[in-house]
């Protein structure tokens, strides 16, 4: 159990090796693995969820750094009710199948857990515990109450979810958590403090480094406008810059990756304010679109409001903002300060408060000289925290 596994099996219901923020993060561990000197092979409990996009690839793939990957259940996730029951039992039975294969062959394998339900995580748990595997999991962030519906399958997914969350981690042998808030969740849990591993993400600062482009947008923004990023704070920033006679414009670069869209009721609050005119909405894009788009905005923003959901996460955003070497403008949430500096690093807003972030917006325009250092220094930060090819040495360490 001490030595450091060379064998790690990736089990997610995220998408995978692309696909949104999961998908990056998932992608870039995996490659760090890999670097390290490491094997590691993927196997996804739930099929293929991004927008319009449909898998028509093998259930057994490989990605183009090599790393292998296996759909349990169906290539493409369902939305209809009945399939998705079909789905989760082909899933479960395949995964019990897989649990046998690593007990079967017991080799020093380590399973690592990622965004997966107490459905699946239960019995990963009992099996692997019960035959000396290794677990590793993920902890990204603590879903607020008010992401649950009032329902009765709503009560009861929130149910599972504490379950997961206060009971099944502890059975873990490490913890990966991206804030400092959540190691401190767990301290108080009683998870010994050796056994948890903080790291804010992962970035790829060579992919994202994007060439000088012409100024097009003012502000930037990307990921899906959920409630919990703070895009009506955003929003009614530009409509304070614009009663003030500045000519401010944004763009949003993406959208719910799976479900409903998220957009109407942005475009709704944009007619309300009168700022139709200023707001581009690209809805769900791939990731060289994005980066596109972004490389045209002068500042980059992440306006998240301060709930226990913000202060337990990382936005994968952030990295990927720096990478670019663009001014970025955050509110005051989780452990944006004790990673970087205000004035230094980057510029910081006060969260839920739509005058101060229109404030530092009108500030960031009046001293562009300022922000060219200001962006420098914040790469230089960002790179030394987030870069996956330096944390992920350090990771692999901690695993050991």
């Amino acid at each position: 159990m001490g030595s450091q596994s060379k064998e790690y099996v990736l089990i997610t219901s995220s998408n995978f090796p692309t696909g949104g923020p999961g998908a990056s993060y998932l992608n870039l561990f995996c490659r760090g693995v890999k670097n390290n000197g490491a094997s590691i092979s993927v196997y996804l409990l739930k099929g293929n969820a991004f927008g319009n996009y449909r898998y028509n690839g093998p259930r057994h793939a490989v990605t183009g750094d090599g790393i292998p990957y296996t759909y349990l259940g169906f290539k493409q996730r369902p939305l209809n009710v009945y399939l998705k029951l079909i789905d989760q039992f082909v899933s479960f039975v395949r995964l019990l199948l897989l649990l046998l294969s690593l007990v079967i062959r017991n080799r020093s394998s380590t399973i690592l857990l990622y965004n997966s339900d107490i459905f699946f995580n239960l019995p990963i748990c009992l099996i692997a515990k019960t035959a000396g595997i290794r677990i590793v999991k993920y902890a990204a962030e603590i879903i607020d109450k008010s992401q649950y519906s009032m329902s009765l399958l709503g009560k009861i997914s929130r149910f599972a979810y504490m379950i997961n969350f206060k009971y099944l981690n502890k059975l873990s042998d490490k913890l990966i958590v991206f804030s400092h808030y959540l190691k401190e969740e767990f301290l108080k849990m009683g998870i010994e403090e050796g056994k948890i591993i903080v790291q804010p993400n992962l970035t790829d600062f060579d992919y994202w480094h994007s060439d000088t482009a012409d100024i097009k947008y003012t502000v930037g923004y990307s990921g899906a406008p959920y409630m919990k990023d703070g895009l009506h704070d955003l929003l009614k920033a530009i409509n304070i810059l614009s009663v003030r006679g500045l000519e401010v414009t944004l763009v949003i670069a993406g959208d719910a990756t799976f479900g409903r869209t998220l957009l109407p009721e942005l475009k709704e609050e944009c007619i309300r304010l009168g700022i139709s005119q200023k707001v581009t909405f690209t809805g769900l894009i791939s990731v060289s679109e994005v980066k596109d788009y972004l490389s045209k905005c002068f500042l980059l923003a992440i306006t998240r409001p301060d709930t226990v959901q913000t202060r337990a996460g990382f936005p994968t955003k952030l990295g990927e903002y720096f990478a670019m070497r663009k001014p970025v403008l955050t509110t005051r949430f989780g452990d944006m300060e004790r990673y970087f500096k205000d004035g230094v690093d980057m510029v910081f807003a006060e969260c839920g408060n739509p005058d101060s972030i229109a404030d530092r917006i009108e500030w960031m325009l009046n001293h562009k000289n300022e922000l060219n250092t200001i962006a420098g220094n914040g790469y230089v930060t960002a790179r030394q925290l987030l870069d996956f090819r330096v944390s992920m040495k350090h990771i692999m360490m901690a695993l050991a």
